[in-house]
């Protein structure tokens, strides 16, 4: 090959590279022979990982559903399809057959993301866009739900129910904790039964003040108080017609306003503030809270009868101390996030990972990822670590190890009751640490199994070998 050909290669690899559409070549035999960096950024794939992938392998890698597509592939055929999933959304994708004149053929796939689509469309027709267009690198940074689901059942079964509900127009609430993303839960289910231009109007009600409350969500006519635009305002019931309404922290909702929000709940109709006319808002609404809003309204500071109206279906969503399986999937995620804004990337020590296993979130999510921008900053010395990942035990490290547990249970004799919660730590500790030496035959790969270093191994065996030491 000569040097211009390698040039003109390149110059053209740039140029796909540069399409808004992701394109996938395969060969013959259905192998990757190059993904486009937009491809790989819909289907969340390392693009440099796909060459000569076969491609039933690369459909499983991804979060779309390919199944029409290689049913397509199978029967020889081109066609379109939409395909929906995380984290880009809807796609269409188009399967072509190539036939070169001098060579055997192939096919390629072409993916087009509907919503940048709708969004440059706009721009052609000089229309104002509503809100800003995330880029499909950003859309990555939200869950991977398809290969979490595929990790943990019960998060399948939370999903495949509220999926369900959705379909069959009935309302959903997802209840839990702060942090372990109900707002994403609820793009998910909003992108499973909505088109790619459908709207998806999210509400904070705990961040709109009481006095703004019902000019916020109903809207007001012109001169409908002082203050008001002269011309008038749509509220945000109206703005997410034919999409999805998000009511997260809906416990927050001034008691004076439910009545209010019921209303539109059971007719489907609103009036804006100084209005007269009834209008039709055709909307799906998705509510969320950490709240307990059947003890709130035992109190009288939530309606009854707007609860059964919001809680048709309910969807409890578990902490991540309670969903370990997934835990290592979402520290994969978040690496992989933070290492693309990156010149250097960055990667976990053994000991470092062990400890984020067995840290047990109070913050979920929300707190897992602020370490993990914490980490990349900062680094991994010790003197650096956010001081709650150097305050996990060493006993929760080893204890977790499935290398050591069980030999443990095994030989070790019961803690005695007369000692204090420290002393049997400690003991514990030192339990696990001798049983892991025994079995690797020396204290460096004992540590490296334990997944700590051979510092904390060394500190903790040397009182028994140095009788005169005092507690460690």
């Amino acid at each position: 090959m000569t040097r211009s050909d390698m040039s003109h290669g390149a110059i053209l690899a740039a140029a796909l590279d540069a399409l808004a559409d992701g394109l996938i070549l395969l060969d013959p035999s259905h192998r990757v022979v190059f993904c486009t960096r937009e491809a790989g950024a819909m289907t969340g794939v390392e693009t440099q990982q796909t060459q000569g992938m076969p491609f039933d392998r690369f459909c499983r890698e991804t979060a779309l559903n390919w199944t029409p597509v290689e049913e397509m592939l199978e029967a020889g055929r081109n066609g379109n399809v939409i395909l929906r999933g995380d984290p880009v959304g809807t796609v269409l994708v188009s399967l072509r057959r190539v036939d070169p004149a001098d060579a055997t053929s192939g096919y390629l796939i072409q993916l087009r993301d509907l919503a940048v689509f709708d969004y440059v469309r706009r721009q052609a027709e000089g229309r104002r866009q509503t809100a800003p267009l995330a880029g499909a690198t950003e859309r990555r940074l939200r869950p991977d739900f398809a290969r979490q689901r595929n990790i943990s059942a019960w998060l399948d079964r939370m999903l495949s129910r509220g999926e369900r509900a959705l379909l069959q127009g009935a309302r959903v609430i997802i209840t839990g904790e702060s942090g372990v993303g109900k707002t994403e839960i609820a793009r998910h289910l909003h992108s499973f039964v909505a088109n790619a231009t459908d709207p998806f109007i999210a509400v904070n009600c705990a961040a709109i003040p009481e006095s703004l409350f019902e000019s916020e969500l109903f809207g007001y006519e012109k001169g409908a108080f002082t203050g008001a635009s002269t011309e008038g305002k749509k509220g945000l019931i109206e703005a997410a017609e034919g999409g999805t309404l998000f009511l997260d922290e809906i416990g927050e909702i001034p008691l004076t306003l439910q009545a209010k929000l019921l209303s539109f709940l059971e007719d489907g109709v609103i009036t804006r503030i100084g209005g007269t006319q009834p209008r039709r808002a055709n909307v799906r609404v998705i509510s969320a809270t950490n709240r307990d809003l059947l003890a709130m309204a035992e109190s009288r500071e939530f309606r009854l009868d707007l609860y059964y109206r919001l809680a048709v279906v309910n969807m409890p969503m578990r902490p991540l101390r309670e969903m370990p399986e997934i835990l290592d999937h979402l520290i994969d995620r978040f690496l992989g996030a933070i290492n693309k804004r990156r010149s250097v990337p960055f990667g976990l020590s053994d000991d470092l990972r062990a400890r984020m296993l067995a840290y047990h979130y109070p913050g979920n999510i929300r707190e897992l990822w602020n370490l993990m921008q914490q980490i990349s900053v900062l680094g991994e010395d010790e003197d650096e670590l956010p001081r709650r990942l150097r305050a996990v035990p060493d006993a929760a490290l080893a204890a977790g190890h499935p290398a050591v547990r069980g030999k443990v249970a095994e030989t070790a004799e019961p803690l005695r009751g007369d000692k204090t919660l420290r002393e049997a730590v400690a003991e514990y500790e030192l339990r696990i640490i001798q049983e892991a030496i025994r079995i690797h035959g020396s204290k460096r790969k004992a540590a490296a199994a334990l997944g700590v270093d051979i510092g904390t191994v060394s500190r903790k065996t040397k009182k028994t070998e140095d009788p005169n030491r005092g507690d460690y």
